[in-house]
């Protein structure tokens, strides 16, 4: 059997103390092995980016044990999460532009993860060109954040996570501002890529269509993981295609 790249057990996470204590996970299980693709489904306030920030090393875990490519993400210091966050996750936010650096242009925001690797000048430019080839922005390498699409946006902001081919994309509602064509088509190009690049990937999304670009969905309802097949069963019901 394959060896996970996640591991997480009994996760559960608390904001304040007191009367003011609210749960936003409880006793979170998850298990994913490399290259597999999870989509974490749910309504607004549910606790899906509570599990995505603290995979990515940006909230630590009240209780339980969050293990990512073997290493325990409780016991890590500031300067190890950082590094957990350039080599081991992508992070793509939920307002994409959160991520970018809008001063600079397409091409050189997916530079800018890459200026500390070991590679040469001319190949880091060719990973960054190759992503974005990939994500449909070849015509757009000269052009700022701001003069992009929603879609184009969120294909950057795609293009640059994965910049340093990290071992695990986290993915905050990449489709929540898109129509269902435009999303489809971003769904399905991101699905070809992170094949190729044999990066999993965790997608925090309300939308259960979603489903049909993942291996898996796992479901959380007040911050409890609940049955996929009901929810799914019910977004059928809803009339989505």
């Amino acid at each position: 059997m394959a060896q996970a790249l996640v591991s997480v057990r009994g996760l559960s996470h608390t904001y304040g103390s007191g009367h003011d204590r609210v749960v936003a996970l409880r006793r979170i299980d998850l298990e994913m092995v490399a290259g597999e693709r999870v989509a974490i489904m749910g309504r607004s306030g549910s606790g899906k980016t509570t599990l995505l920030n603290i995979l990515a090393g940006l909230e630590r875990h009240t209780a339980g044990r969050v293990v990512v490519d073997g290493r325990e993400l409780g016991s890590m210091g500031r300067r190890e999460l950082d590094g957990h966050r350039r080599r081991v996750v992508g992070h793509v936010w939920q307002q994409p532009e959160d991520g970018l650096l809008l001063g600079l242009t397409a091409l050189e925001n997916v530079l800018v993860p890459v200026l500390a690797g070991r590679r040469s000048g001319p190949e880091q430019v060719a990973v960054a060109v190759h992503l974005l080839d990939a994500l449909r922005l070849r015509d757009r390498l000269s052009d700022r954040p701001g003069s992009l699409s929603a879609a184009e946006m969120q294909r950057l902001a795609l293009a640059t996570a994965l910049a340093n081919r990290p071992q695990l994309l986290l993915a905050d509602e990449l489709t929540a501002r898109l129509d269902w064509a435009v999303a489809r088509e971003l769904l399905g190009d991101l699905a070809a890529l992170l094949g190729q690049l044999g990066t999993a990937a965790i997608v925090v999304t309300h939308d259960p269509r979603v489903a049909r670009y993942v291996d898996r969905v796992l479901v959380i309802r007040d911050g409890m993981a609940a049955p996929a097949a009901a929810e799914l069963a019910a977004a059928a019901g809803r009339g989505y295609r």
